[in-house]
């Protein structure tokens, strides 16, 4: 019998169950023992990779499960509901450092570093944003890489590198030809331990501190010409085929967050009493409840929507984006109505209600701000810019169309 790819199969169905559970059980007693000790959970990485978590969407002859983008986003979207902040892990282990290096590297950088990202073991980072460059990353950029002889030689800097403390391996965007505009960036795969990589933390309570996010500058390094992903000059491509992926599991974070909103508001509204009755009973109570239910199943729609496109190989910039931009407002709106619920109680650290706030507001920046998304649909609508017009650029979808 034909999949039907609109509704959950079996295996996704416990898949989402299994990480429900993992988060139950380990993640939850452990939140508040782990934001106090203030150091990254290696631990949890690993489990979350020995569970299969990060190697749901690549083909078992990569190490992973088979389960395509559907059950990526499932497992994004269910690990947001648990604890935002480690959620985090499924866009540098999950989707996009190890999709982008299947997709561009080599057959020998694809062996080296794949199957270790998925399974845990090693931890990647997404080096593209600059201190001056944020969403006009490219056009900012001035981290500059320089041919010698059979190596690539990195000097400048990266801001806001999510894991970059604790990361084996970094995707870094560099120019190598300045004057040729987004044709003159490249990107390259660069092992840590490299010398003159160095990093430094950049304090950021508001995400609490099991997100680190960090500095990175370059000084000198040297990097084999085979560490090059794609070809020299295509890296404005690779970094928009990684967005793809970045914003599909971003807006199923959001998705998570905003179940996690639903979660907590209705188990408060139906325990909490005010002049001497439940708060659920109240009519803006409800209200806020309502529009919060219906923004959830119109995002998990759209999201499903994107991942479903993923996984038949057809472009899904248009629909990954419109599911990022609109997934976010609906976080927004549904934190803003859980604190609104909670009341004072909302701004309590013994609740992860200003959590969901943060949270929903960073994922509001990450993969294109608002803004940024608000252009690219209205130019798509327009007709001023296709949005699908890099599809079927990667090494991966040119294979598959000559099949």
């Amino acid at each position: 019998m034909e999949e039907n790819l609109w509704e959950e199969s079996e295996e996704i169905i416990s898949l989402r169950e299994l990480v429900r559970e993992w988060g139950r059980r380990t993640v939850r007693p452990q939140i508040a023992y782990l934001e106090d000790k203030g150091e990254f959970p290696r631990e949890l990485y690993r489990q979350m990779g020995e569970l299969g978590f990060f190697a749901a969407a690549f083909p078992e002859e990569l190490g992973g499960l088979g389960g395509g983008y559907r059950a990526l986003v499932a497992v994004a979207e269910e690990l947001a509901r648990v604890y935002p902040p480690l959620s985090a892990s499924m866009n540098l282990q999950a989707a996009t450092v190890p999709l982008t290096i299947a997709n561009w590297g080599s057959p020998e950088i694809v062996e080296e570093y794949v199957a270790g990202l998925i399974s845990g073991e090693v931890l990647g980072c997404n080096a593209m944003t600059e201190p001056d460059g944020g969403s006009d990353f490219l056009g900012a950029m001035r981290t500059r890489a320089v041919r010698d002889g059979d190596d690539f030689v990195i000097n400048g800097s990266k801001l806001w590198i999510t894991n970059a403390n604790v990361a084996d391996v970094a995707i870094v965007y560099a120019k190598t030809d300045p004057e040729a505009g987004h044709r003159g960036v490249t990107a390259f795969v660069v092992p840590t331990d490299t010398p003159g990589f160095a990093v430094s933390r950049v304090p950021c309570r508001v995400l609490g501190k099991l997100m680190p996010t960090n500095s990175i500058t370059f000084d000198d390094v040297r990097v084999p010409s085979r560490y090059v992903l794609g070809e020299e000059g295509q890296g404005f491509t690779v970094a928009m085929n990684a967005m793809d992926y970045g914003r599909l599991t971003v807006a199923a974070r959001q998705v998570g967050l905003t179940r996690a909103c639903l979660d907590a508001s209705v188990e408060f509204a139906n325990q909490r009493e005010a002049f001497g009755e439940r708060i659920s009973s109240f009519q803006m109570i409800k209200k806020l409840v309502a529009e919060m239910a219906a923004d959830l199943a119109a995002s998990s729609a759209l999201l499903w929507a994107a991942a479903v496109r993923h996984d038949q190989g057809l472009p899904s910039t248009r629909e990954a984006t419109i599911a990022k931009y609109f997934t976010a407002e609906v976080a927004n709106r549904a934190a803003q109505s859980t604190a609104e619920i909670f009341g004072g109680l909302a701004f309590s650290d013994e609740l992860p209600v200003s959590i969901y706030l943060n949270y929903a507001k960073l994922w509001q920046t990450g993969e294109g701000s608002a803004n940024i998304q608000r252009i690219l649909i209205a130019d798509d609508a327009l007709g001023l810019k296709d949005m699908d017009r890099h599809a079927g650029s990667t090494r991966r979808a040119r294979e598959r169309q000559s099949v």
